[in-house]
């Protein structure tokens, strides 16, 4: 009723204008005529009205938003993206984005690009130290539900301010004050980060907005414990330095006594081979000679058999009359005597000369 109530008024402003310009200018003719500047303003202030009736009856939306029909204050439907009708005067519409809407935490809201903007959130850890976090939400507004946002929240700044960011804020504080300060400063807060989103999650889903992402920016301590940590890392490193070097030192240990332990075996193996190596060639010495010695004795008792084979009485007393030195033998005792002419019995006549 607001709209219609200004729209008749601009148009009765604009109509009495109109026939006050007119009643002007007839009396400056001398042609005082009211009747017709009377008619012609509220001619004038009809066409006005139905001018801003009719541009009014026509909504556009844009794509990525829904508007909210609202008739005398009643939600009685939703336009989709593009040209909508509604009733001039009586139906108004407010417009929600259903496109992803940022909502950001900073030192220093003023230089972030988000959509709303907040200050980070001041809390402490478990074990009692201050910290200042820093997150991003995505999130987007439901379109099947946009309606109870509007009869619940309101406009899409209200829901914000009601929902997203109270809700964030508080969450975000209670739950890393669950965590140590190790854990937070290290880097490991994807715990904790799982944590607010799951929370966020469920509470949102409530009011018709949808999660997209929440993730925790970064967590500042004061700088006391930075420079304690820092410190205490500093000597972390260097036990770690010095249990590097014990170890190098103890690799370069094993690794003498292994060189050694190689030394010593290829050592080992070369005597042992030297001494198989004279082995072997003892071995095949002896039997070379075994050998040699057996061809030798088999080569004699072919000897002795020829020797033996070609030998007769004849030639045998032949060889002692040859070899006789011309002594007789000597015998003692009372037997018989070995007479000359028996040594040379059977024996063949001696060769003759060619005389």
């Amino acid at each position: 009723m607001g709209a219609l109530t200004t729209t008749l008024f601009v148009a009765i402003l604009l109509g009495a204008l109109v026939a006050f310009m007119i009643e002007a200018v007839s009396r400056r003719r001398g042609r005082r005529n009211t009747r017709t500047a009377v008619v012609v303003g509220l001619l004038a202030g009809l066409g006005i009205f139905l001018f801003i009736g009719i541009s009014s009856a026509f909504t556009q939306v844009e794509a990525g938003s829904v508007a909210v029909v609202k008739q005398f204050g009643r939600v009685v439907g939703v336009f989709p993206p593009g040209l909508n009708f509604k009733v001039p005067f009586v139906q108004e519409t407010v417009p929600y984005r259903t496109q992803e809407i940022l909502y950001e935490t900073s030192e220093n809201p003023a230089n972030s690009q988000a959509d709303y903007r907040d200050m980070e959130v001041d809390t402490a850890t478990s074990d009692g130290q201050q910290i200042s976090a820093r997150f991003t939400i995505r999130f987007r507004i439901d379109p099947t539900k946009v309606t109870d946002i509007v009869n619940n929240l309101g406009t899409e700044a209200e829901m914000v301010e009601r929902v997203v960011k109270a809700n964030s804020r508080v969450h975000v504080r209670n739950i890393l004050k669950q965590h140590t300060a190790t854990d937070l400063y290290s880097g490991n807060v994807e715990q904790a980060q799982l944590d607010i989103a799951n929370r966020l999650e469920g509470e949102f889903a409530k009011e018709g907005i949808q999660l997209i992402f929440f993730g925790l920016r970064s967590i500042h301590f004061e700088e006391d414990y930075r420079k304690a940590v820092e410190q205490k890392q500093i000597e972390r490193e260097n036990i770690t330095t010095k249990e590097n070097l014990a170890k190098q030192a103890e690799f370069e240990k094993q690794r003498t006594i292994t060189q050694a332990q190689a030394e010593a075996e290829r050592q080992k193996l070369e005597r042992i081979g030297e001494a198989e190596g004279e082995a072997e060639a003892i071995r095949v010495n002896a039997i070379v000679d075994a050998e040699a010695t057996r061809i030798k004795a088999q080569a004699q008792s072919e000897a002795n058999k020829l020797i033996s084979q070609s030998l007769d009485p004849n030639i045998i007393s032949w060889e002692a009359i040859e070899n006789w030195s011309g002594n007789y033998p000597m015998v003692m005792g009372g037997g018989s005597f070995i007479l000359p002419a028996d040594l040379f019995k059977g024996a063949p006549p001696a060769p003759t000369t060619g005389d």
